[in-house]
């Protein structure tokens, strides 16, 4: 269905004509078919005289010769436009065509003129009021031309004649795109013509010619409108060639339209900035509007997005060549050493880059092989994934484009991607208590992860009078097993947070077992001590616990993903806010997932974890005592806390009144959750990067006050002043703002992340198939068609 669409869409674009210098732009007044031949006719036999002589002179009359027959040319390709077949015969050609074809006009006319270009002067003016000539014939016909051998013969002597050495001009570079996007047009709509147009080698061993096809390729990777048409009427021959076996081998075995694609590729990214201009302090990736404007941003996209659709329509043999140029020729040698670069604006320019082109794709060939790129390709001794992970626990900026693109990453919803990440960490159990091992796919029917959740809310954070803390909360805090925490009264009274109805969530059950089922099947999660090596994805290198003579020490037990994350988290004070609302979304994303290894780690608050790793709910009650030290260190916190709910909230408003459409929204899979209204970090995030949306909710709250308080202008960071400022120089007090500042909304966040980890849990408890049939092993779906990311 969509490369019906692609080609509907395309082949719609048909250009208009136009006449060569100095010819009249009127069509003339048509008289019956007798008379027009008879008009014809007499403008032939004009042109014959001239034809009939030794040829072309450079004497005085030469050049009077050779505007005649322009002129006389003209007039007749006008008339034969207009020439239809005649009632009795409507298969055949109209008479106009008919003595054109018995006459070899086209070709006759179009020799004698190419005669000229021995002379050397004024060669790319004929040659562009030549290609007008038959572009206007070509469009304007009102009889199927192109069947006719005579026509083709002089339309590819033409195509020919432009491949000779002859100064490029804009005209003649127009022109020739002009005929060619035609010429596609007319194929596309009879597909059986396409092969007409593949010549056969000029001598033995030589490669067959497509014309058609190789006068378009210098043109895939221009600017503006040539580019465009260029690259649409590639795309109408890629799809063809889909249905043409003859055509496909010659773009794959005799072109070079694969290499050119992907050099074109390496050398637009090196035209790209290396620093980004930001827009201010919350910004974290590239949309649309922040690189539409940039030239060189743009191009490239155009011609990604040109190769994504080459890949959707085009022969198996042209998809994989391409998707192996575009692996070899652009990847490796190129994507892979700028995202190792030393300097931070760099890292953070190329890791804005690829998360863009991650979410501009859309075809699993090209997602896969930029996949396999990034969880495979080796820079130096370290994989792209083990460098981009390392870089959340960065300065804020990086983290932020660094959990933007795991974001992303998250939201294709491939299981390699998974498994690479966090679950080859997880399959061995090790860094749970051997007893604890059955557990692991302990479904929590009655919420006590909920309660637990809820029950570390900060009581700073509630509305009512705060109370004595429970001694069980340390205990969870601490991540050991606890007595259930009184009455549910205590944790969800009158005036504390609770779970609101409208963001409960729903999750779909996955299908079928896929290649992660059939390989955790066999990772004996019912209490082995030591389950030993089992065939890993067919796409992905050995993990460390299949790698001879090596196990992953306990604290590797978690892979280094999840490590850095909860290190993040535990950090949430310090965070920026945006930061936070980018880190908590990721984590909630992963609690997400249907699969119990990952939802038991993340979720299960009973578990029993190994000494030296962390589980969740130690790093959360870690922040919880931080946030109530703070609190308690903070005389004017209740107000601090108060204004700051009232600016995120206000800000939320003014992006949801735009309705859900107002900002792109990340790709989502279908084996997430889905809440039935956006987050409070999604409201925000959703125009975060545009100053005027947080001038905006400051003039809400504050009228006439713009940029006071705990804003989050797009500003400097310390560009917001928290109501009290301490005092010291000024270098200080900016410092302590900005760690109030981060505080407070840290202590605004965390409530709510929570509230949406008790509501996920809640979730997994009514929707998990496990419930149905927990001998049955349900799988992480992938994308449909994504396969191994190695053959």
């Amino acid at each position: 269905m969509e490369k019906m669409n692609w080609l509907s869409r395309l082949a719609s674009r048909v250009p208009g004509h136009r006449a060569p210098q100095g010819a009249s732009l009127q069509t003339p007044v048509m008289a019956d078919p007798e008379t027009c031949l008879m008009v014809f006719k007499n403008h032939w036999s004009q042109v014959v005289r001239i034809l009939e002589r030794q040829g072309p002179r450079a004497a005085a009359g030469g050049a009077d010769d050779l505007s005649a027959v322009r002129n006389h040319t003209y007039q007749m390709l006008t008339l034969l436009a207009e020439d239809r077949a005649v009632p009795s015969a409507p298969a055949g050609p109209g008479p106009l065509l008919d003595f054109a074809l018995r006459e070899d006009l086209l070709s006759r006319v179009l020799t004698w003129q190419l005669q000229w270009d021995e002379f050397g002067d004024g060669v790319e003016e004929r040659r562009a009021e030549q290609l007008k000539l038959f572009e206007m014939l070509v469009s304007e016909a009102r009889q199927p031309l192109l069947r006719h051998g005579p026509v083709r013969e002089a339309l590819l002597a033409l195509l020919d004649a432009c491949g000779r050495p002859v100064p490029s001009s804009p005209a003649l570079d127009e022109g020739l795109v002009l005929l060619l996007s035609q010429l596609c047009v007319c194929v596309a709509r009879e597909p059986a013509l396409l092969e007409f147009f593949l010549q056969p080698p000029p001598e033995p061993g030589a490669a067959p010619r497509l014309l058609l096809f190789s006068r378009l390729v210098p043109f895939v990777h221009r600017e503006g409108t040539l580019g465009q048409q260029a690259r649409d009427a590639l795309l109408l021959l890629m799809a063809l060639s889909d249905g043409s076996p003859t055509v496909g081998r010659y773009i794959a075995d005799h072109s070079y339209f694969c290499p050119v694609l992907a050099t074109g590729l390496s050398a637009l990214y090196s035209s790209l900035p290396r620093k980004i201009e930001v827009p201010g302090d919350d910004w974290h990736c590239l949309r649309r509007e922040d690189w539409i404007g940039v030239p060189a941003l743009a191009l490239f996209m155009s011609s990604l997005e040109f190769c994504n659709a080459v890949i959707q329509v085009a022969h198996p043999l042209v998809q994989k060549q391409l998707v192996d140029y575009i692996h070899n020729g652009f990847l490796v040698p190129v994507m892979g050493p700028a995202l190792h670069k030393t300097s931070v604006e760099e890292m953070i320019a190329s890791t804005a880059y690829l998360e863009l082109f991650l979410r501009s794709i859309s075809e699993p060939a090209l997602l896969r092989t930029f996949l396999r790129f990034l969880l495979l390709h080796r820079h130096d001794t370290h994989t792209i994934l083990d460098t981009l992970v390392a870089r959340i626990g960065s300065n804020s900026r990086l983290c932020m484009v660094s959990l933007s693109l795991f974001r992303t990453l998250l939201n294709l919803s491939c299981e390699d991607v998974l498994l690479q990440l966090v679950l080859r960490y997880l399959v061995p159990c090790n860094h749970v208590m051997l007893s604890q091992k059955p557990a692991v796919r302990d479904v929590d029917l009655y919420g006590r992860a909920a309660d637990k959740f809820l029950s570390l809310i900060p009581r700073c954070c509630r509305h009512h009078a705060p109370s004595p803390p429970r001694p069980e909360h340390a205990s969870w805090a601490r991540g050991g097993p606890s007595r259930e925490a009184g009455r549910r009264e205590d944790i969800t009274g009158p005036g504390s947070p609770s779970v609101d109805s409208s963001s409960v969530v729903t999750m779909p059950r996955p299908s079928t077992p896929s290649r992660l089922a059939l390989f955790l099947r066999q990772q004996s999660l019912g209490g082995s001590e030591s389950p030993g090596p089992a065939p890993r994805s067919p796409g992905l290198t050995a993990s460390p616990t299949s790698s001879p003579g090596r196990r992953p020490s306990p604290a590797e037990e978690p892979g280094p993903f999840m490590a850095v994350l909860f290190a993040k988290l535990e950090n949430m004070l310090q965070n920026s806010v945006y930061v936070n609302f980018l880190l908590t979304g990721l984590v909630a994303q992963l609690a997400c997932h249907p699969q119990p290894l990952l939802r038991s780690f993340l979720l299960n608050t009973n578990m029993v974890f190994q000494p030296s790793v962390k589980s969740l709910l130690q790093v959360l009650g870690s922040v919880k005592n931080k946030i109530e030290s703070f609190a308690a260190s903070q005389e004017d916190f209740p107000a601090l806390l108060s204004k700051a709910k009232k600016y995120l909230i206000a800000r939320g408003k003014l992006d949801w009144a735009e309705g859900p459409t107002a900002g792109p929204a990340p790709r989502r899979s279908d084996s997430l959750v889905r809440s039935r209204r956006p987050s409070l970090g999604e409201l925000l995030l959703r125009h975060a990067h545009s100053p005027t949306r947080a001038r905006q909710a400051a003039q809400v709250l504050q009228p006439g006050r713009e940029g006071t308080g705990l804003g989050l202008g797009g500003g400097s960071p310390g560009a917001s002043t928290p109501v009290l400022l301490p005092r010291g120089g000024a270098s200080e007090r900016q410092g302590e703002a900005l760690r109030v500042k981060n505080a407070v909304y840290c202590a605004v966040i965390f409530p709510e992340f929570l509230k949406e980890l008790a509501a996920i849990s809640q979730a997994h408890a009514v929707t998990s198939p496990f419930l149905l049939d927990t001998s049955e092993e349900v799988s992480v779906p992938s994308i449909s068609g994504f396969g191994p990311l190695n053959p």
